[in-house]
């Protein structure tokens, strides 16, 4: 699916940004007239516009609110939030505009987030001497015990992006939602330095303490989703917490070294050449730009020291030992053309998998072919909530 760009990494940004307008995350005009302004595959322009249109929007949110129009004050900085994540995406992680333009995006969202009908509280889980953010989403403040849904994010989520993600999609359907950055994510990796780790169930287990503490929560239904990369955390992490009830995987990195060869053959075949790898990763800056930034992304998120050391790290990423291990009833999901996650991984993840097990394929006939569904929010929705009040029901 191409929106706007022929170039794939454009396109698909685009469209994940546009993929918010269910939640009043965007407007199909603003992002296609941001779109319009921006050159063809220039990061920097990229940036700058998305930075001119979040920053026009923003004042937007501020009159409103000024003039006591709380509703379209929310919709706007809800919004001026997605614009702001969007332009920071593609700038390197020691640009010094990258901190700036994530300081707005936090603020616009916690302002649009302060004038909700339902409750949302940011908190801080406690975690290895520190603390993790996150957000903390329920349909109405009685303080009713219900099913919460534990929502992690991936490769280059925040957690303030998994509120549209599908933490709004819970909340409407009466779920609790805990949203949170762990390690390699959002703000520990932006103001923490802090990288992603394999062993996922360690964040996710502090996440879960916190829960079972919260008398809202129902302890015997926390169902934990994983988004994008979020799609190895979140079963890693099922196999050994067994407080989960419920696992939800889109899309499922079963092994994603496996995933990075198969999608970029030329990382594949400079695997076996280290010495090249740098090599490749210069020419990218100038002729590949989704090749650009996942390598730079790669290098930030992982705590790389050089692009020859990626092929080691991410090989330690893989479900293959603990797949077996979880119990649970689980949910994974797959785009059928998804560009960063082969299809083959989802059947590796359904044959490895002893638990009860159901794996859907959206497919470009219903336009749900790409990564984690972006642009088909509703029906991405409707399977998983519909698929998790099932389970909870028995």
């Amino acid at each position: 699916m191409k929106l706007s760009f022929k170039d794939q990494a454009f396109s698909f940004e685009l469209l994940r940004a546009v993929s918010y307008v269910p939640y009043q995350g965007a407007d199909l005009g603003e992002c296609l007239a941001t779109a319009a302004r921006i050159k063809e595959g220039d990061m920097e322009s990229w940036y700058v516009e998305w930075h001119r249109t979040a920053g026009r929007v923003a004042e937007i949110a501020r009159h409103s609110l000024a003039g006591g129009h709380r509703v379209s004050a929310r919709e706007a900085f809800i919004r001026a939030h997605n614009y702001y994540r969007t332009a920071e995406f593609f700038l390197k992680s020691d640009d010094p505009r990258l901190l700036p333009c994530f300081e707005c995006s936090r603020t616009t969202f916690r302002q649009g987030m302060a004038l909700l009908d339902t409750p949302c509280e940011t908190v801080a889980i406690p975690y290895e001497g520190t603390a993790l953010p996150g957000y903390w989403y329920s349909p109405d403040d009685s303080g009713r015990p219900r099913p919460t849904l534990l929502f992690v994010g991936g490769f280059d989520s925040t957690a303030e992006e998994l509120y549209l993600a599908g933490a709004a999609a819970a909340i409407r359907r009466g779920y609790n939602c805990l949203c949170f950055d762990g390690p390699g994510q959002g703000a520990p990796l932006r103001l923490a330095g802090m990288p992603a780790r394999v062993d996922y169930e360690v964040p996710v287990a502090a996440a879960v303490d916190y829960l079972v503490a919260r008398s809202e929560v129902i302890p015997e239904q926390i169902a934990l989703m994983g988004m994008s990369l979020g799609g190895y955390y979140a079963p890693r992490a099922a196999a050994f917490e067994k407080r989960i009830a419920a696992c939800i995987a889109y899309d499922t990195f079963f092994d994603v070294w496996n995933s990075v060869a198969k999608t970029s053959p030329l990382m594949a075949t400079l695997e076996k050449y280290p010495g090249l790898l740098n090599i490749a990763a210069r020419l990218a800056v100038r002729f590949n730009s989704g090749l650009r930034w996942s390598v730079a992304n790669s290098l930030w998120v992982f705590g790389a020291k050089s692009v020859a050391q990626l092929p080691d790290i991410m090989k330690q990423y893989h479900l293959r030992d603990v797949a077996g291990r979880i119990a649970c009833p689980t949910l994974v999901l797959a785009g059928e053309k998804d560009h960063f996650v082969p299809l083959e991984q989802t059947e590796r993840f359904m044959k490895s998998l002893t638990c009860p097990k159901t794996r859907v394929v959206f497919t470009i006939e219903e336009g749900g072919e790409e990564h984690c569904q972006v642009g088909l929010a509703h029906r991405l929705h409707q399977v998983i909530f519909d698929w998790l009040d099932e389970q909870f029901a028995r």
